[in-house]
């Protein structure tokens, strides 16, 4: 092979003594791109990433690939064996993209290294221009060359000529980043890719091993052991780079195991059923050489820290050997059967030891990540063993990496499964993980449940799978830590598009796991309706795909009409119809009925009735649907009033139609509740409650809630005989539900259930009635006798409240929005607000509800905003204050009070009914913690339901407001800004549009299916019937005009044409030229008034807005947005064009001849992409929404952000409306909420709040309280007032994240000390800032703190120094070094003046300990304290200096 060849001949090279001198080191690599408009769209659309190699003596290195195209950068050191001469050796440089997983070259250059000097590097700058595809465009690459020696050490040979590997000894940073980069091309192979295919790109020489493995693949192709084991000893040889002889060891072990398996391929060649063997032999290679290359990036670290692991690593090495040995010798056995029982019996090494040192970098905890409830695996849904074997066998075909239809070449790695109710769905899902589970393959797996949504919703999905990965791999959950650690907002993300990027793309991407690994995802229909569970079909369907090949996904569901739809318009995945999957199982039927029957079969006296025959008609009755016949079997055991068994049975094989569960459910239901009015009553009573319950609950919990005592005749009288189709009841602790949701469908169905309908809306009221009773009898402070507010682990874990007070508390208020405003409610809410509203937050807290608590208050906004003035005050009130303390999420129930409602501000009504009830809890005081400020009004909630964007307008004089969302139509007094009607559309028809008429006296409606409707603003009454437009072509948007005379349209064809709204006729018809530039997916918009048509795209068009003007023959195009576009209007005077796109960037454009005016600017643009845009009547300004939930006004002239940004509560801005006077911006956000901003209150808010908020990594206080210093991010620091928290000065520095805890005032406040990242401490005078001292410490410094005179400043680091410097003088080096401990790794990571500067106190983790210093002595004092061990630790002295406090996670000392 060439790669082969290209290594010998460096091997050859490297006996030169020349070429082991010296090493030549290229780093610092960057690059710019330079190509024109064509160029760059023909050449780098589908190039976002490129690579760079480096040739030097015969040698090739590579980069990673870069993160995109706009910024080439790469950190890689690559590093190649040169002589001592400076011949004028020729470096070639190539760059590559990818395309559909392979590198493809783009363009090469070559340079001649010469004049190099090892104490200089040289800095190069190089036009790559020989493009392979024959494009143009230039690439500038930069790049540094060094020179630099090699260690002796690193020259000798390997231990073992057995296998070729690298042999570097203690190896270079340059070297390391050369293997990283390695293992990255490993990591990134597929593992469904041919071993062929992986060859070329992973190895580049035979070794012996590989030669074995590809015999082995050739003679038995298991795809996923030949390419796991493959991979697994790329690594190995590849990226193990230590070289020392334990490993070696390992790596002998390793290849002679796998020479012992080719030697006996006789015993196994022939065998088709040793699938679980290779995937034992697989998983022993994999983690072994995952211990080989933990050992090696943590042996340092090791040896370091802890004592004992090095004879713990040996015990891991002689079981990995141990594992080996059994391994050859099971293959040394005669038959296939004496192999697969050695190998199963393998048991899995722990690597514990090496584990644990890990760990000690990991401080994030992912158990505070959502992680559902009642989405688990249960044993007891599983289909019966030995039924389904054929439907199971094909399932775990597929599961294994193979197609489910040999036929059919393609593989995709998702399976849809689709069935009608009853069909088995679950139960095989269940059988699947069950036998699947024991032997590793599966990932994770997530049961849907309509009974449970509320405990497992949509977006716990993504984090459970995340979560369950990581249980069990531990590079998984180092990869997940590591993201989590930089975005801590991560571990409560709902979005599940956010979720998929960042905790399964990214940990996929740094994480391989070679062998297949299956996920079961059941009851997709129950994952909520259609809005509920719309972003996680998008994500299912369009997305899964990116992840590895052998991450295999089985999703089954109901075929219900959006989710057929989704999967349909996709590709990236087969579907299977569970007649077709279950059609050779068709005996499974009668193995369920022979089960269920086989202990009443036995007695003698049933031999007459329950004979052959009558079993085999009750299978033929079943029709192939196991769940009617075990409805039936249950039926047909179950004990009724009146019916013997054999009665049952004659009764259900007397059915006369085609088996279905409505004929079923009526016949039990006919023999147990009959048709007596008052047991109908009952069944209603208990089967409404059970129906409208969010959660099934148990016996108990029924007649706890029983508020009005009028279900417990029904729970007596009816639920004893309903066993054959509820859970639960005879067992009372057990939860009461359906035994199949087909059951709740039967009930809700009034043409399908008829006498024994069931009415949810007459059952809400009863329930909330109990859970209301519920709280106010039971709700208590420390309702969980909680001993010590510390005790979170005891508050969360070991008590436990009733579960129909954990029910009460999550659910009252959804019980209140499905009734309509009652008085007698109302006044029971004012009391529950005003009595048990603490003790509510608590219990939610500590029974850790993963909903949001204001969601649950904004419910009552809702329900009372038309009715109730006073509630609706409160529960305002309520829900400001849950959203500015973080919804009262503490980390326990104790905390509710001491750690957040200190932060309520003092206006809220909570902070003014409660605080006077806890007199001993600190108060927060701040401008900052205010009411409402007067720069923004709610307006209104408006109900959610997902089916239209929410839009909001002015009327033509500004006096009112219309607001819309789905079918509900809201009118406001734009003074008043109070409600005056409301509007529910019958018709479920989207809008298109609607508009004010000119004198505003009424509202013209235009529906999606072209249906002009008028409405009167007086009352909310519609004034004429309905016209209808009837388009001839597809029409995709429509407006109607200011004059609302006219109703404007384009179509799909790109027709522009002009309907009469009095009588329906086309006046006007145009083609728009160049239409079909544009995708038929992308957006388009109409101006006011219709003459203006804007289109506008991502990639595929170009990223540019097309604007066709009246009596323009063509287009004018708009380019310059680099990313997909969201939105674009046109201002109102006609002449500009405003777009924003998903790179956070606003644009502005002249219309006439298509030139950018201004972009926003990076420092100050939104944190996420936008999605609405609005201009003010006077041209001067433009605001922008945001997915960040920020509102931003901006110069429309210049592009200047005004002012601050304008914040929601409520989820983010979907529309954006100027009054007609331009003094207020009216908002409606994603929750639905209504604002209303006053314009010239928001100018006149000081610009210094404007920046994107970002990170707090350090804050120090200053001595007198009256200053705070602020890390932000990682390059600023601020001082700022405590009290106004305004800005005083601003310093931008180099700092990583850990040296930002190290701030420290002088006494008196003049200046700021902060450790930067070049190891020197910086003296800033931020009242002079001229003045910018710095001090050389040359480590890593951990703390500071001024002497009380100011006059000495004292820095602790970790080469176990303590410093004292004399900041008076201008001497830069330190007054006196303090040597903590000349013989161990300790170090101090705290310390501060004591004694009025005469003693230092310190901190030190290796030890324990806090110890005192004398100033001038060399040694500590003896007085020594100990204390828990626990690195983050703080000190602190008394103003008197007697008193010393520490701090840390363990607690306070003092």
């Amino acid at each position: 092979m060439a790669a082969s060849a290209t290594h010998d001949e460096s091997e050859s090279m490297l006996v030169d003594e020349d070429w082991h001198k010296n090493t030549l080191v290229v780093s610092n690599v960057c690059g710019t791109i330079h190509a024109t408009t064509r160029q760059r769209s023909f050449s780098l659309k589908k190039r976002s990433v490129l690579l760079v190699e480096f040739e030097y003596g015969g040698r090739k290195e590579r980069t990673a690939y870069s993160g995109n195209t706009r910024a080439l950068s790469w950190t890689d050191e690559l590093t190649f064996p040169c002589s001592n001469t400076s011949t004028g050796e020729v470096l070639k440089i190539r760059v590559f993209y990818q395309k559909k997983g392979k590198d493809k070259p783009r363009c090469e250059a070559e340079d001649v290294v010469q004049d190099l000097d090892e104490s200089k590097p040289l800095d190069r700058m190089i036009r790559v221009w020989k493009c392979a595809d024959g494009t143009a465009s230039d690439l500038h690459l930069r790049f540094r060359l060094t020179i630099s020696r090699l260690a002796p050490d690193a020259l000798e040979p390997a231990a073992s000529n057995r296998v070729a590997l690298p042999t570097v000894s203690d190896p270079s940073p340059a070297i390391e980043h050369a293997f990283d980069m390695m293992d990255c091309v490993v990591d990134g192979a597929d593992a469904m890719q041919p071993i062929g295919e992986s060859l070329v790109t992973v190895i580049e020489s035979v070794d012996p091993i590989f030669q074995i493995i590809e015999n082995i693949s050739e003679v038995h192709p298991y795809a996923k052991l030949a390419f796991s084991i493959l991979t697994a000893a790329c690594k190995v040889l590849k990226a193990q780079r230590d070289r020392d002889n334990k490993v070696n060891v390992l790596i002998i072990a390793m290849k002679e195991t796998y020479e012992s398996i080719w030697t006996a391929k006789w015993t196994w060649q022939h065998s088709k059923t040793l699938d679980s063997v290779w995937d034992k032999v697989s998983q022993v290679t994999m983690d072994c050489c995952n211990f080989i290359l933990k050992y090696r990036k943590t042996k340092t670290f090791t040896l370091r820290v802890l004592r004992n692991v090095a004879s713990k690593t040996d015990e891991t090495i002689k079981k990995f050997e141990g594992q080996f040995q059994d391994i050859k010798t099971a293959f040394q056995a005669l038959t296939v059967e004496n192999i697969r029982a050695a190998v199963m019996e393998i048991k899995s090494v722990q690597l514990e030891s090496l584990d644990d040192v890990q760990n000690l970098h990991v401080q994030i905890n992912l158990n505070d990540m959502i992680y559902p409830r009642g989405a688990n695996f249960d044993p007891k849904k599983a289909c019966l063993p030995g039924t389904r074997e054929h439907a199971l066998y094909t399932l775990q075909k597929f599961a294994s990496g193979l197609a489910v239809d040999d036929q059919i070449e393609a593989n995709p790695s998702v399976l849809w499964i689709k069935g009608a109710a009853g069909t088995g769905k679950s139960f095989i899902a269940h059988r699947l993980v069950q036998v699947l589970s024991p032997h590793a393959k599966v990932g994770s797996s997530f049961f849907f449940n309509y009974r449970t949504r509320s405990d497992a919703p949509p977006h716990s999905l993504i984090p459970r799978i995340s979560q369950d990965l990581a249980s069990v791999n531990p590079a998984w959950k180092l990869a997940l830590t590591s993201i989590i650690g930089k975005d801590r907002s991560l571990r409560h993300e709902t979005s599940i598009l956010q979720q998929f990027e960042t905790l399964l793309i990214q940990p996929a991407l740094a994480v391989f796991i070679p062998q297949p690994i299956l996920f079961v995802i059941d009851g997709l229909d129950e994952a909520g309706d259609w809005d509920e569970r719309s972003e996680l079909l998008e994500v299912l369907t369009t997305r899964l795909h990116e992840l590895p090949s052998n991450f295999r996904f089985v999703l089954l569901s109901r075929p219900e009409r959006d989710i057929v739809d989704a999967f349909s318009s996709s590709p990236y995945h087969i579907s299977l119809d569970m007649k077709n999957l279950c059609s050779h199982d068709d005996d499974d039927v009668t193995r369920l009925v022979e089960h269920r029957f086989k202990d009443l079969k036995a007695e003698p006296k049933n031999r007459g009735w329950l004979t052959d025959d009558a079993l085999s008609a009750l299978v033929l009755k079943s029709g192939g649907l196991m769940i009617f016949a075990g409805t039936a079997c249950d039926y047909i055991t179950v004990p009724a009033p009146g019916w013997t068994p054999e009665d049952r049975l004659r009764q259900i094989l007397e059915f006369d139609e085609l088996p279905r569960m409505n004929s079923l459910y009526t016949v039990i239901l006919e023999a147990n509740v009959g048709s007596d009015i008052q047991a109908l009553a009952h069944f209603q009573t208990i089967m409404g409650r059970m129906v409208c319950l969010r959660t099934p609950l148990t016996y108990d919990s029924y007649r706890a809630l029983d508020y009005h005592s009028c279900c417990q005749k029904a729970m007596e009288t009816i639920l004893p005989f309903m066993a054959s189709l509820l859970h639960g009841v005879h067992d009372h602790t057990s939860p009461i539900s359906p035994i199949h949701k087909s059951l709740t469908d039967f009930l809700i169905d009034k043409d399908r259930s008829l006498k024994y309908h069931v009415d949810g809306a007459d059952h809400h009221r009863p329930l909330l009635e109990g859970c209301l009773n519920e709280m106010a009898k039971n709700l208590r402070f420390n309702v969980y006798g909680v001993e010590s507010s510390n005790d979170v682990v005891l508050d969360k874990r070991q008590h436990t409240i009733s579960r129909q007070l954990q029910y009460a508390c999550q659910f009252w208020a959804i019980h209140l929005s499905q009734i309509p405003y009652d008085l007698d409610i109302a006044t029971q809410i004012k009391s529950f607000f005003e009595q048990k509203l603490l003790h509510w937050l608590e219990v939610l807290n500590c029974i850790e509800y993963s909903e949001s608590i204001a969601a649950l208050v904004a419910g009552v906004i809702r329900w009372s905003q038309w009715d109730d003035v006073e509630l609706t005050d409160i529960s305002t009130e309520v829900e400001a204050c849950l959203h500015q303390t973080s919804a009262f999420k503490p980390k326990s129930g104790p905390h509710v009070y001491l750690s957040t409602l200190p932060y309520v501000a003092p206006t809220n009504w909570i902070h003014r009914h409660y605080r006077h009830l806890l007199d001993r809890i600190p108060v927060v005081t701040s401008e900052l913690l205010t009411e409402h400020s007067s720069l923004e009004i709610t307006l209104f909630h408006l109900v959610r339901d997902g089916t239209d964007i929410v839009q909001a307008q002015y009327s033509p004089n500004g006096g009112h407001i219309l607001a819309l969302n789905g079918p509900l139509f809201v009118l406001f007094d734009a003074t008043s800004y109070m409600p005056i009607w409301k509007y529910d559309r019958l018709s479920a028809t989207k809008l298109f549009h609607w508009q004010f008429s000119p004198d505003g006296s009424c509202i013209y409606l235009l529906g999606q299916d072209l249906e002009l409707a008028v409405v009167q603003v007086m009352d909310g009454t519609c004034r004429s019937p309905s016209i209808k437009i009837h388009s001839t072509e597809d029409v995709i948007r429509a407006i109607i005009s200011p004059d609302c005379s006219y109703v404007i349209c384009v179509t799909k064809q790109g027709t522009h044409q002009k309907w009469c709204t009095q009588t329906g006729q086309r006046i006007i018809s145009s083609i728009l030229a160049d239409f079909e530039l544009f995708e038929e997916k992308d957006e388009i918009a109409l101006s006011p008034d219709g003459d203006s048509v804007l289109r506008w795209g991502g990639e595929r068009s170009g990223y540019q807005i097309g604007c066709w003007c009246a009596g323009a023959a063509s287009p004018s195009i708009l380019k310059g947005h680099t990313a997909r576009i969201r939105c674009a209007i046109r201002s109102i005077d006609k002449t500009r064009i405003f777009s924003s796109d998903d790179d956070c960037t606003i644009r502005a454009w002249y219309l006439v001849d298509g030139r950018e005016i201004w972009q926003s600017g990076v420092h100050v643009q939104h944190a996420y992409s936008g999605h609405c845009l609005a201009a003010s009547p006077n041209k001067q300004l433009v605001a922008s929404g945001s997915q960040d939930e920020t509102v931003r006004i901006w110069d429309a002239t210049t592009g200047r952000l005004l002012c601050k940004p304008l914040h929601s509560q409520h989820g983010s801005p979907e529309n954006l409306e100027f009054s007609p006077d331009g003094e207020q911006l009216i908002c409606i956000t994603s929750e639905g909420i209504v604002y209303v901003w006053n314009v010239e209150l928001a100018l006149s808010a000081p610009l210094h709040y404007a920046f994107t908020s970002r990170v707090v990594f350090g804050v120090q206080i200053s001595p007198d309280s009256s200053l705070i210093a602020v890390a932000v991010g990682s390059d600023v620091i601020q001082i700022k007032e405590t009290k106004s928290a305004k800005v005083l000065a601003r310093k931008s520095v180099r700092s990583k994240y850990d040296f930002y805890r190290v701030l420290a005032f002088s006494p008196e406040n003049s200046i700021l000390a902060y450790a930067d990242d070049t190891h020197c401490i910086g003296l800033w005078h931020w009242q002079t800032p001229e003045r910018d001292d710095h001090l050389y410490d040359g480590h890593h410094i951990r703390s500071l703190c001024f002497s009380p005179n100011a006059e000495l400043l004292l820095s602790a680091s970790d080469d176990k120094t303590i410093r004292v410097w004399n900041i008076r003088s201008a001497n830069v080096l330190p007054l006196r070094v303090i040597h903590t401990n000349r013989e161990s790794s300790d170090y101090a990571f705290a310390a501060v003046f004591a004694n009025g500067g005469n003693r230092i106190v310190s901190a030190h983790f290796f030890d324990n300990s806090i110890k005192v210093w004398d100033l001038e002595a060399e040694d500590p004092l003896k007085q020594r304290i100990e204390w828990p061990p626990d690195q983050d630790v703080r000190l602190a002295l008394s103003p008197n200096g007697r008193r010393l406090v520490s701090a840390s996670k363990q607690g306070i000392q003092l």
